[in-house]
């Protein structure tokens, strides 16, 4: 359907195959960037969820032969999941956390919804439902089948016997074929997670906590909530007999505002992709976000549609790769291609620059204007090296700042920035004097060690055509231009950014999908 899209109209394009191609390359690299960084932000949450889990559990075994005798044993471990109000993104972090239960802790791991369970009847036949496809070998299927034909008058007590009928079945000295890792334990709990807590009614959970909580040593079972406001929820769809029943330990997720921050980090403040949001673009999506529905996932899918809207539209994007690829096909660049870069008014003003020689060499000769494009085009990636290097220690310097005139977040900054020459703006002399009052050299102190230091000492700093001891050489004697009230090493922004002026040229080839 997106290649029908793409193609549509388009057939007389001489390469819109290659520009489809180019997009869908470009597409599935961030889509597996994102992938991998979603992983990377659960780690450390699943990690102690799932030590949470294997310590109840170490309870349970521990502690099965005097569970009459000891109160506390009848609390049901639960663990109350903090996920933010970005709901169309939770079911993808419940996919991934069922996965991780499963491979670590127990096969036994299901998953309910408010929607799907009106009353206690309908709970308990979703749950019994679920769990004959939790099994961990053949021979357990045989039990799950006794539970599905009598799930009309499903109750604890069954739930309870099948539990026991499957664990007793599943000898951990017996190898199997389909045994996972989790199953290795001879009688591993079960994991219930209700992902929309709050929209299940008092008497469902009531009813089946208190029956849950009679049956702890005949079916162990750890509590999940899936929480999206806040843990109070908790205490005020539970009256305190019930949630005394409960051992609840808190886990929060990272905010959805964090969460933007990262992806923006990973997807656009790098050059890692060639691909770039106007201001207008940015702005937009960020608002839709912020002023919506706080999805990391929608956020995603308008970048995307931006990315394939780009590819679409805009014929020169065929040169939206890297650098290498870019000057190869440069040299294939047709005629027609050569007209459509003349055209650009950006190339237009470049060329108005130069002398009438080169005027005429860039308008009449084709080879002369390729190796012209490809010397512009390694500018304009020099550029954005630097471009983001800097930016990374201006927010650094400014982020703390009272009142944060430049933002508090690096997307305010970067998108200032996009809008506008940021020396020019209100906010930049507020920052600028709020640095002179404290001392520019005080705050170099307490912030160049967090300036990007990671780049800075993976030789990021090269892109500037300095060496390292230059560089920080150059933040140490910052100064202020009196003159113009620039920083001087902000210089290096000022300079590479007016000099885009013989750049820029490549920038409609990258040219951001307008709204």
């Amino acid at each position: 359907p997106v290649e029908d899209y793409f193609n549509k109209g388009k057939n007389e394009s001489e390469d819109s195959k290659l520009r489809f191609e180019t997009y869908q390359l470009i597409w599935q690299q961030m889509k597996s960037e994102t992938e991998q960084l979603q992983e990377e932000l659960n780690k450390n949450l699943f990690d102690s969820l799932i030590e949470f889990l294997q310590k109840s559990y170490s309870g349970f075994q521990k502690n099965s032969k005097d569970w009459s005798c000891q109160i506390k044993l009848r609390e049901i471990p639960t663990a109350a999941l903090i996920l933010g109000v970005n709901v169309t993104d939770h079911d993808l972090t419940f996919r991934s956390l069922t996965e991780a239960l499963q491979n670590n802790v127990t096969p036994y791991v299901v998953s309910l919804q408010a929607k799907d369970c009106p009353d206690i009847k309908h709970f308990l036949q979703k749950l019994a439902s679920q769990l004959t496809g939790c099994c961990v070998d053949e021979e357990s299927k045989e039990g799950s089948t006794q539970v599905a034909q009598k799930k009309t008058h499903c109750s604890v007590d069954s739930l309870s016997s099948w539990y026991m009928n499957i664990t007793q079945k599943t000898d951990p000295k017996m190898p199997r074929k389909k045994r996972t890792s989790s199953s290795q334990w001879q009688s591993p709990p079960v994991v219930l997670i209700l992902k929309d807590m709050e929209s299940f009614t008092t008497k469902v959970l009531q009813d089946f906590i208190i029956m849950s909580s009679q049956h702890l040593h005949e079916f162990p079972l750890i509590l999940i909530f899936g929480i999206a406001t806040s843990p109070v929820i908790i205490h005020r769809l539970l009256p305190h007999a019930v949630s005394s029943l409960l051992c609840i330990e808190l886990f929060q997720s990272l905010s959805c505002k964090d969460h933007l921050t990262t992806v923006l980090d990973k997807l656009l403040l790098t050059t890692q992709f060639p691909f770039k949001l106007s201001e207008k673009v940015l702005q937009i999506l960020t608002n839709i976000f912020l002023y919506h529905d706080f999805a990391i996932q929608n956020f995603i899918k308008g970048l995307q549609l931006s990315l394939l809207e780009h590819f679409y539209s805009q014929p020169l994007s065929v040169l939206c790769c890297n650098l290498p690829e870019a000057k190869r096909r440069i040299n294939f660049l047709s005629d027609n291609q050569c007209e459509n870069i003349r055209r650009l008014p950006s190339f237009r003003r470049y060329v108005e620059k130069q002398a009438s020689e080169k005027q005429v060499a860039l308008l009449t000769d084709e080879r002369f204007l390729k190796e012209e494009i490809q010397s512009l085009l390694e500018n304009l990636h020099a550029y954005h090296s630097n471009y983001f290097l800097v930016l990374r220690c201006l927010h650094q310097f400014t982020s703390s700042l009272p009142k944060y005139p430049l933002g508090r977040q690096i997307r305010e900054l970067y998108c200032t920035c996009l809008e506008k020459n940021i020396w020019d703006s209100e906010e930049y002399v507020s920052a600028l004097q709020l640095l002179r009052n404290i001392g520019i050299k005080k705050a170099l102190r307490l912030k160049y060690g967090r300036c990007n230091k990671d780049r800075l000492e993976s030789g990021h700093y090269k892109n500037l055509g300095i060496s390292k001891l230059d560089f920080f050489s150059l933040l140490w004697e910052l100064d202020v231009d009196r003159k113009s009230g620039t920083l001087v090493s902000l210089g290096i922004l000022r300079s590479n950014h007016l000099n885009l002026g013989n750049q820029t040229f490549s920038s409609p080839i990258f040219k951001q999908f307008k709204s």
